[in-house]
């Protein structure tokens, strides 16, 4: 067995540990919990992957309608393996350093979790706040919709023509109006539990409301076209649900479901979001008839990490310099909307990234690596450490819907920064969330307050 596998191998034992111990004693699911998931997901089984796939006949998976991966048609990782041709000793590298970029995530994690703020109470927070909040955000959305699609051919072009958008094929205006509507789930989320506390006409009004949002928000990421940011929307509400059930059976029950729907969407080619409704059909019969393969599928989906890390050793700071964390306030400034048309700032390290490995994004190793080198994945993986136990000591043990809500999408954002982690992307998929949770926190400071003169 080679070192590579031994430190994939390791990684996992000593993550399984720690989660083990991190149940007995909290005996919840932890934002700790979705990332030491994914890290296994993205950097330990991909090891194994390539050393027992070639070969057989999982190796081989559906070309995608979209077109054949750049390197080959097999599954990708593998074909980007073998194009890369990288030697062993950069993987035993990058499984070092990783093992230490492991502890000081549970440094930062440990150190920051007794210091975490307490608890969200949604129901503590202010009524009236609340749904002037959500109207003030679902009309932000609805109008930045509206102005948006106005270019295209009514929604089913506006739909049909996202993924040629996302993929710079076509050119669309005022591209900053779809992700300023990304607002509409938080505001889908503020108004639905506004109107869990209300009774009558109000209620009613509130709903409709929140489904109002939810339609203009489904139209959003089915044109967005993205597995993640659609399972998140159909998910979240419904993850919500499952955790604040009383009854043990309707949590497990609405959790296998939730299993199978991210599953589901999880095997989606990109390309059956022009038409979601016409290749729902297709897509379940192939999820029947070829699970095992629709499972390494995404696996080997999600594995770019472990070679993308390897790669980066090799790159910097030869090819790619030192970036000097540069990239983190260049994202921000890469938000703002570019009225002159003429891009004036620095390249992002997600652009040279790309020029090198095509269809990869950043993930958070790299962004240290190419930030600082070990040093800058150790400083990266603390930081990120912390900011779990931040997320963890606010949100997994808040009381009420909202609160759960927000756990919710917390959870299908947050870890997956460990696979996506360019400053700007990262910014950019999570300016709604972000913002509906400053108004939520806003909110939350401010009800204190009043508590403490009252």
């Amino acid at each position: 067995m080679s070192a590579a596998l031994v430190l994939a191998g390791a990684l996992i034992a000593l993550m399984t540990a720690v989660e083990v111990l991190q149940l007995r004693r909290v005996r919840r699911v932890t934002f700790l919990s979705a990332v030491h998931l994914l890290i296994a997901i993205g950097y330990c089984l991909p090891a194994f992957f390539i050393a027992l796939l070639p070969g057989t006949r999982w190796a081989v998976e559906t070309i995608s309608r979209g077109g054949p991966n750049p390197w080959g048609t097999r599954f990708y990782i593998l074909d980007l393996f073998d194009h890369l041709n990288l030697a062993e000793g950069a993987f035993i590298s990058a499984g070092i350093i990783l093992l230490g970029a492991y502890a000081a995530l549970l440094a930062g994690y440990f150190v920051v979790r007794p210091h975490a703020p307490k608890p969200l109470n949604g129901r503590a927070l202010p009524r009236n706040g609340l749904i002037a909040g959500g109207i003030t955000l679902g009309g932000i959305a609805f109008a930045s919709m509206i102005v948006y699609a106005s270019q295209f051919d009514g929604v089913s072009d506006l739909i049909s023509s996202g993924l040629y958008v996302r993929r710079g094929t076509d050119q669309v205006r005022w591209g900053y109006l779809q992700v300023l509507a990304q607002v509409g789930l938080p505001a889908f989320l503020i108004l639905t539990a506004s109107a869990l506390r209300l009774n009558g006409w109000p209620r009613a009004a509130l709903a409709a409301a929140a489904a109002l949002i939810w339609a203009v928000t489904a139209v959003r990421v089915l044109h967005v076209a993205g597995r993640l940011e659609i399972a998140a929307f159909l998910v979240i509400p419904l993850l919500a649900w499952a955790f604040v059930a009383r009854s043990q059976i309707k949590a497990a029950v609405v959790t296998a479901a939730l299993g199978a729907l991210a599953l589901f969407v999880a095997g989606l080619d990109t390309t059956s979001f022009r038409d979601l409704a016409a290749n729902a059909g297709v897509e379940l019969a192939a999820l029947a008839s070829h699970l095992t393969g629709k499972i390494l599928f995404m696996l080997t989906y999600l594995g770019f990490p472990h070679v993308a890390a390897a790669h980066t050793l090799t790159v910097v700071p030869n090819v790619i310099d030192f970036r000097y964390f540069v990239d983190i306030p260049l994202g921000a400034l890469y938000m703002l909307p570019n009225f002159s048309g003429v891009e004036t700032l620095p390249p992002m390290i997600l652009s040279l990234h790309v020029a090198l490995l095509p269809w990869i994004p950043v993930d958070l190793f790299s962004f240290g690596y190419y930030s600082l080198g070990t040093v800058g994945v150790l400083i990266i993986f603390a930081a990120f450490g912390a900011v779990l136990a931040l997320f963890d000591g606010w949100l997994t043990e808040s009381a009420g819907w909202l609160g759960q809500a927000l756990r919710a999408a917390w959870l299908f954002y947050l870890p997956f920064r460990l696979l996506f982690a360019d400053p700007y992307a990262t910014l950019q998929s999570g300016f709604g969330l972000i913002a509906g949770t400053a108004l939520v926190a806003a909110l939350a400071v401010w009800a204190g307050r009043r508590r403490r003169k009252a």
